[in-house]
């Protein structure tokens, strides 16, 4: 039997692609739903997400899945193209070309003098944190931009992520090239990426993928524990009926790290040490509801980053996609926490809702429609993690039929989740 615990990006994926390949998983989910951080809610004409807004597709494998899925893709507005990012209380557009970086005020002339030599400068060392490698390339810039580029993602701690493991693209080009420009000029012409959704929510997405895997799918059905039986594995597990036993020849774990080490302590000791050691940051997701003059033009882009703060970030899906919120209102989703301020994102909602509205400096207090909270949102893959994923996948080889997926591993966006699941079930059923 082949089973995956955790039915979130990664854990679908694993299900959907070992079906694909004629087996019938069974695929044990603690929620009463399935998709992780993956959700969406609808509520007083707004349509908001549970996690991740919108899904950018590199490599063509959204493409094909929505292809074999049936889904029909809504690709965002030329908004997406307008970013901004805040700087000692001022917001700027995000320079979008390098011609940009040169007649931005986000910059001063110091720093944009420093951008000038990023060609000749010296390669970054293996294990270059997010602010060296920055600071390295782009001189007096290097710190900021990278800090707000980092925050996108991570909401991390520049000094603290690891640069190859977190933009392993970027670092790489360097690594050939010698330089982020001549490898971005190298790179011209290739495939063009957007930025897509669904009429529906990204919920289309886990429902398309929830009906593929089949009645294997069982909710609200914790793993406790697992064991070995024989060649396989035997689990401990618990629903609303009580607790029983599976016994799988083949298992995927695709939980996050932190419970993947606790259901794995008793069979592997020091795999479950180190997937302890992989952290992640707290995220509160404060979506609220205003009018479109309390925010100004801003709320006509994609969203503001605001690197070091409390108020991480704030979307705008409104701007991006329709339907997400009634004429005259703008549905602000705004991101609270991170590595930096990680106890802001356990405040009460009333007091969240002040944060937001007192750091994006809005004229009214806007409408509170939900606050969704992730204590582990965003994997921080901190300096020596490339070593780290390397011990835990030799130490996980200790256990034939086992595999581990997800977005603790090896890349945290949800493309990256589809594809390590789908990874985990080749290497389990080639």
């Amino acid at each position: 039997m082949f089973v995956v615990a955790g039915a979130g990006a990664a854990g679908l994926s694993a299900a959907y692609e070992i079906r694909r390949r004629g087996t019938d998983p069974i695929v044990v989910e603690a929620a009463d739903r399935a998709g992780g951080k993956i959700g969406t809610d609808e509520q007083d004409g707004f349509l908001t997400e549970r996690g991740p807004l919108a899904l950018l597709d590199r490599t063509g494998d959204l493409a094909r899945l929505c292809g074999e899925l049936g889904l029909s893709r809504l690709y965002a507005s030329s908004a997406a193209k307008e970013r901004y990012v805040e700087r000692d209380g001022t917001v700027y557009a995000l320079p979008r070309g390098p011609g940009d970086f040169f007649r931005t005020g986000l910059l001063d002339g110091a720093e944009k003098l420093s951008l000038l030599a990023e060609p000749v400068r010296r390669r970054s060392p293996p294990d270059a944190s997010v602010a060296h490698f920055f600071g390295r390339r782009l001189g007096k810039a290097g710190p900021f931009l990278g800090d707000a580029v980092q925050t996108g993602i991570y909401a991390g701690d520049p000094d603290s992520l690891e640069m190859a493991s977190s933009f392993p693209q970027l670092f790489q080009l360097e690594q050939r090239h010698g330089s982020i420009l001549r490898g971005l000029l190298a790179a011209r012409g290739g495939k063009r990426t957007s930025l897509s959704s669904f009429r529906g929510g990204l919920r289309e997405l886990v429902d398309a993928l929830a009906k593929a895997v089949g009645p294997g799918l069982r909710l609200e059905t914790r793993v406790l524990g697992i064991a070995k039986q024989g060649a396989g594995f035997r689990l401990q597990l618990e629903d609303r009926s009580g607790r029983g036993e599976m016994v799988a020849d083949k298992l995927v774990i695709a939980l996050p790290a932190p419970q993947a080490a606790e259901v794995l302590s008793g069979i592997a000791p020091r795999l479950a040490e180190r997937l302890r050691a992989l952290t992640a940051a707290p995220i509160s997701l404060v979506h609220l509801a205003a009018r479109t003059e309390d925010l100004g033009p801003m709320q006509r882009g994609f969203g503001v980053l605001r690197p070091g703060t409390p108020v991480v970030g704030a979307l705008f899906p409104g701007a991006l996609f329709p339907g997400r919120a009634p004429a005259g209102s703008v549905l602000i989703s705004a991101l609270v926490g991170g590595a930096r301020h990680a106890s802001v994102a356990s405040r009460p909602d009333g007091e969240l809702v002040e944060l937001v509205r007192t750091e994006l400096k809005m004229t009214a207090m806007p409408r509170l429609l939900r606050v969704v909270r992730w204590s582990h949102a965003l994997p921080q893959y901190l300096r020596g993690h490339a070593g780290r994923i390397a011990e835990i996948e030799q130490l996980a080889a200790g256990y034939p039929g086992l595999e581990l997926a997800g977005a603790f591993y090896r890349g945290v966006s949800v493309i990256d989740c589809l594809r390590d699941g789908a990874r985990a079930a080749s290497r389990l059923n080639p």
